[in-house]
């Protein structure tokens, strides 16, 4: 178990590796390879049934894990992260929590998250046809045949799954912290000053912060490469310019929203409004906000995630019908 444990410790200690390093760069991809290596370890000294996938897309694949309990039918979560994200991330937001509370968990990279940028798959404004092929590939692919499928979507996979949601009939719930259904209105407003200045100026800047701020000049460097984009503020107004709004009146399903206090003003005002509107129409639809009082109030509450498990999994448990929690570690060992 301890040993278990520290492997998937340095997993996560490689892993801030990559936001500091250029994706043009040997040194991005030794950092990516040690992240994996660690985690494979880990995930094998614990015996968790975890195995590595690669789900079909275009001309490539997507990589991913697929956690499967046994041959038993149980539900299915798919984990969707963010801008930010790498698959072995989706692992502590869903797969750990999921397999201690006994569900199967599938987690994959979509265009533009992980390594998939070095495949030429790049952040678009149609998420859906991605995490089509991963239904796919579950339905080809897993022992039993998941019925009850849901999906859960953290920071910009807010955006993501609510696109796949209002359009994917084989998804049976959805969690999102925070669901987003205009991705151009936040970048208007968190991004407004990229948005605003001149290119050239722009380019200016970051190339005079880079010389005094290495390690921000690399995140946007990532970033422009995660879109496809020569630079950051380029991929900012592409997004603004050709990122649909979701259709909110396709979504029917039971839904809940996770907010945290210190979250951005237009993401709150979002998941409120999206919430209302379930409701209005009838869909069992929850939020639930989180304070400072509760130690959840950050970003995707990552400073309390397993206050943020216990709500996900048992709402789950409730919407799927479920019995008692099965907890299968000593949760105190994990986080």
């Amino acid at each position: 178990m301890s040993a278990g444990l520290s492997q998937l410790s340095a997993c996560f200690a490689f892993r801030t590796s990559p936001h500091y390093a250029d994706p043009g760069k040997p040194e991005f991809a030794v950092a990516l390879s040690s992240m994996e290596a660690a985690f494979a370890s880990g995930i094998a000294l614990l015996r968790i049934p975890l195995r590595s996938i690669e789900v079909p897309f275009e001309q490539t694949s997507l990589p991913g894990y697929y956690l499967e309990i046994d041959a038993r039918p149980r539900p299915t979560l798919v984990m969707v992260g963010g801008g930010d994200t790498f698959r072995e991330d989706s692992f502590y937001f869903a797969g750990f929590p999921g397999w201690k509370r006994d569900y199967n968990v599938l987690m994959v990279d979509l265009p533009g998250q992980g390594k998939t940028p070095g495949r030429g798959l790049y952040f678009s404004g149609d998420a859906e046809l991605s995490i089509s092929a991963s239904l796919d590939w579950l339905d080809a692919n897993a022992v039993s045949k998941p019925e009850q499928v849901a999906i859960y979507g953290v920071s910009g996979g807010g955006y993501l799954t609510a696109r796949a949601v209002a359009s994917e009939p084989r998804i049976k719930a959805w969690v999102a912290s925070t669901p987003i259904f205009d991705i151009a209105r936040v970048f208007q407003l968190e991004f407004r000053s990229a948005l605003q200045t001149p290119s050239w100026l722009l380019k200016l800047l970051a190339h005079l912060g880079g010389r005094l701020n290495t390690g921000l000049a690399m995140n946007l460097k990532k970033y422009g490469w995660q879109f496809g984009a020569a630079d950051f503020a380029s991929a900012a107004k592409a997004v603004v310019a050709q990122a649909p709004p979701v259709d909110v009146n396709a979504i029917a399903l039971p839904s809940l929203f996770l907010v945290g206090e210190s979250e951005a003003e237009e993401l709150k005002r979002q998941s409120r409004e999206l919430y209302r509107v379930l409701r209005a129409r009838g869909i069992d639809a929850e939020i639930r906000e989180f304070s400072g009082a509760d130690g959840a109030d950050a970003h995707c509450q990552v400073n309390n995630l397993r206050l943020a498990h216990a709500v996900i999994f048992d709402w789950l448990d409730r919407v799927f019908d479920r019995g008692p929690a099965i907890s299968r570690l000593d949760p105190r060992l994990l986080c």
